[in-house]
């Protein structure tokens, strides 16, 4: 929400507020009057667009983004914009695979489902599709809005799978630190750390090695030491500042 900004998202939940002629609170308002403003604009969303021809997480799969044709020589490239007609958890799902903030927080405003899983890829979610383009920011953002750090795809493969077979390991330190089933194997009965194995990345390996440790210690009723959660520390901070430092290639022997 913060990286959002207040305007961006007054656009959204404001967008009918001169149309319905509603007067927002001002400083001398009374706290009743101020949480009634904030129950309008933020959960009962009275003021939200509807979204042309839009019909609420209809299961159908988002259209293909056009292409158009390429921009002049020398001239600004235009930030891709959703196909028309989008129900909300299709425009999430675009909204992750494209990197775009706002249009994320458009459809959760428009009652996108965080879990909407698109039939037409293998049911994956929005989650999955901010996986593939190493979003940080998008897995954050959906992560706090509701979707399941543990939701597959019909490959039976989660956020940790994916992030862990793309060499993401800024990804895979956040699902973990999101509490990602880290014994959960895919339809090949695959966990991540034999992926990880197979793949030989050892940032990867290492920190699915401690976590799994991690958990033997907590069901055994042990205290671990501070290793632990330095070196994932490290690695989120690192994933924040310096994400290209963590992003290996994936295997040629790896396929999504």
């Amino acid at each position: 929400m913060c990286e959002l900004g207040n305007r961006a998202l007054n656009r959204i939940y404001e967008a009918r507020v001169e149309e319905m002629g509603v007067k927002r609170p001002h400083p001398e308002c009374s706290r009743a009057q101020r949480e009634d403003w904030i129950r309008a604009k933020y959960v009962e969303k009275k003021f939200v667009t509807h979204l042309p021809g839009a019909v609420p997480n209809k299961p159908r799969p988002p259209r293909p983004s056009p292409r158009g044709s390429p921009a002049p020589r020398g001239s600004p490239t235009a930030e891709p914009q959703p196909p028309p007609s989008l129900h909300p958890g299709a425009l999430l799902y675009w909204g992750a695979q494209h990197r775009r903030l706002p249009a994320m927080a458009d459809a959760l405003a428009h009652g996108a489902d965080p879990g909407w899983a698109n039939a037409a890829e293998e049911h994956r979610t929005p989650l999955l599709q901010a996986v593939a383009v190493n979003s940080l920011l998008g897995c954050e953002f959906l992560l706090q809005n509701g979707a399941s750090v543990n939701q597959s795809d019909s490959r039976g493969r989660g956020p940790l799978h994916h992030a862990t077979m793309l060499g993401h390991t800024g990804l895979a330190c956040l699902f973990l630190k999101r509490g990602a089933d880290v014994n959960a194997v895919d339809a090949e009965g695959k966990d991540a750390l034999t992926i990880a194995m197979e793949l030989a990345n050892a940032d990867i390996v290492t920190l699915l090695r401690l976590a799994k440790m991690r958990e033997l210690e907590v069901a055994q009723g042990q205290t671990s030491d501070d290793t632990y959660l330095d070196i994932f520390r490290d690695i989120s901070l690192m994933a924040s500042d310096n994400p290209e430092k963590l992003t290996r290639a994936p295997s040629k022997h790896s396929t999504l």
